[in-house]
């Protein structure tokens, strides 16, 4: 007769072991903690139980793929109550460790550095809860098993030396800590397991998503509890409003999740420099800031993108020299966690921070214009797909390149004239020129001149050469940005003390005579003179700076 083949849920075994590990702690709990708790400590001991209990409840039994509620309680989700439930809870033992430190004065000094550091590590743990900075981290299961076994050990060796009565709640600590360690460390490395189990057959698959977050919750849990009694034992040294403060700790923590959050949000407002950059898919450049340092330009970008579209998102920004195109530095990152606070629904699109740091290149590469250029893209199956740009108010240099702002590198001011030849508006003043004494038509010239900027400019303007022939009045001119095109005076800097070779191509046609030179600077929007003065501060006439005289030769 052929054996009638078990077929068992794996929904219900994931229900049956989460009601038995739940089950038997509470029942534990009731038998040999909760009598000893203050009645302050007990309401809070069952409510974070209940609480936890209930989100458990809610992540089995209600699980649509497509419903926003759901996605509040998801245990496998960061950002939404379920973290900040299991964020709050770590901190209240953190917290609870600091009040214990506090209210045990007559301990031992080395009893109140255990709890100091406890109250360390639960605190970082709480906050790594809610914004997964471990995902950054490599091996960081290694160091969250090393920083476990040291509070173990530590626990231990505190429980030794400790009063019998007082070491249930050292017993309470390390089982919470292999509890969440199980969950944390060991169990999300088990495989899917689907089919024959050998006794019996799976309908559906074993996820153990549900058991790690449930071993997890639990071991804080116990941690808490731990803490909890250990206030409790002092009750009689504490005073009514530091009880209080046990209530006011996860408010308070939350209340802080939700201000960081939306740090983010304030510096775009007050800091950034604002932008309307749209991309494909629906991904959208606010603003963004560029801080320069000695080594290193440091770029913060602010983007809003649905949660589904923002998986997988990353950023190159690049260092491109003007004149040339050439790229001199380029960096690759992906975009980091999401960042947020669980009062968004999967379809609302959060604003996003992103910095990245470009390293300077040489110095060769100083007092030229540069673009700090921005990409977006998405790694699909290995592969960078560069998202197309479909609106913007910054200009684009490609489908896909956008042009953040303009840069320009410091160099070493050089050595200039004491008394200038002449000073400009904006701050500028011209060095004296030495001129050649004669030139022939058709034949290159050179002259060099050397500026100092003591403001920033404020717009382009070029600087004008005139030869003008002293017995004829016939005249020549010849034009370009005052430092060429390497760069243009909207980027001088205040401190800028640089020159620059002219190369002047003298016409074949140039009629031989004294010509005399002259210079001046003219506004490039309305071609408008800049107003020049002599080192005495009197003005030139016609705002023109007499240079010398060069006799062209036949």
């Amino acid at each position: 007769m052929e054996s009638i083949e078990r077929i068992v849920s794996a929904d219900g075994l994931t229900r049956l072991f989460l009601i038995l590990l739940y089950a038997s702690v509470i029942l534990v709990s009731y038998r040999w903690l909760f009598p000893r708790f203050t009645p302050t400590c007990a309401r809070i001991a069952g409510g974070f139980w209940a609480a936890q209990a209930l989100m458990i409840v809610l992540a089995l039994e209600h699980r649509p793929s497509t419903s926003p509620a759901w996605w509040l309680w998801d245990l496998n989700r960061e950002y939404n109550i379920a973290s900040a439930l299991a964020s709050a809870q770590l901190a209240l033992v953190g917290g609870a460790a600091l009040m214990s430190a506090g209210l045990n004065r007559a301990a031992p000094n080395w009893r109140r550095v255990y709890l100091l550091a406890l109250a360390v590590v639960f605190l970082i743990l709480a906050w790594d809860e809610y914004y997964t900075l471990h995902e950054e981290m490599q091996h960081w299961k290694r160091y969250y098993a090393a920083v476990g076994l040291a509070v173990v050990l530590s626990t231990i060796a505190v429980a030794l030396r400790s009063p019998r009565r007082a070491r249930i709640w050292h017993v309470c600590l390390i089982a919470g800590l292999a509890l969440s360690g199980a969950g944390a460390i060991f169990l999300e490395e088990f495989p899917l397991i689907c089919g024959d189990l050998g006794f019996a057959r799976l309908n559906g698959c074993l996820e153990f998503d549900v058991w790690e977050e449930g071993l997890e919750l639990l071991g804080v849990w116990l941690a808490l509890a731990a803490m909890l009694g250990g206030i409790s034992d002092l009750a009689s040294s504490a005073k009514p409003r530091i009880r209080l403060l046990l209530y006011a700790l996860p408010v308070l923590w939350m209340l802080l999740l939700f201000i960081y959050a939306n740090i983010p949000q304030l510096e775009r407002l007050l800091l950034a420099k604002p932008a309307a950059v749209d991309f494909e898919t629906g991904l959208r450049l606010h603003g963004y800031q560029v801080d320069s340092g000695a080594e290193a330009t440091r770029i913060r970008l602010y983007t809003s993108a649905k949660r589904g579209i923002y998986e997988g998102i990353g950023y190159t920004v690049q260092l491109v020299d003007q004149l040339s195109g050439e790229t001199l530095v380029s960096k690759d990152e992906q975009a980091g966690p999401l960042p947020g606070f669980w009062m968004l629904k999967p379809g609302d699109a959060p604003l996003y921070r992103q910095s990245l740091d470009l390293a300077l290149p040489p110095a060769t590469w100083s007092n030229r214009a540069l673009w700090i250029t921005l990409t977006i893209w998405r790694e699909q199956d290995g592969q960078r797909r560069r998202l197309g740009i479909k609106n913007s108010d910054l200009e684009l240099l490609s489908e896909t390149r956008v042009n953040l702002r303009e840069l320009v590198l410091p160099r070493p001011p050089l050595a200039f004239a004491a008394q200038p030849l002449a000073t400009f508006e904006y701050g500028f003043a011209l060095a004296p020129v030495r001129l050649p004494e004669r030139a022939t038509p058709g034949e290159t010239l050179r002259i060099d001149f050397a500026w100092r900027a003591e403001e920033r400019g404020r717009e382009d303007v070029l600087q004008f050469l005139r030869l003008e022939h002293q017995d004829s009045g016939a005249s020549w001119d010849y034009e370009q940005a005052p430092l060429g095109p390497r760069l243009p005076t909207r980027l001088w800097y205040s401190g800028l003390a640089d020159s620059e070779a002219w190369e002047i191509p003298l016409p074949a046609d140039l009629a031989p005579g004294r010509y005399q030179l002259y210079t001046g600077l003219y506004r490039r929007g309305n071609l408008e003179r800049v107003g020049a003065s002599d080192a005495n501060g009197a003005p030139f006439d016609d705002m023109r700076v007499p240079l010398g005289v060069l006799v062209i030769e036949a």
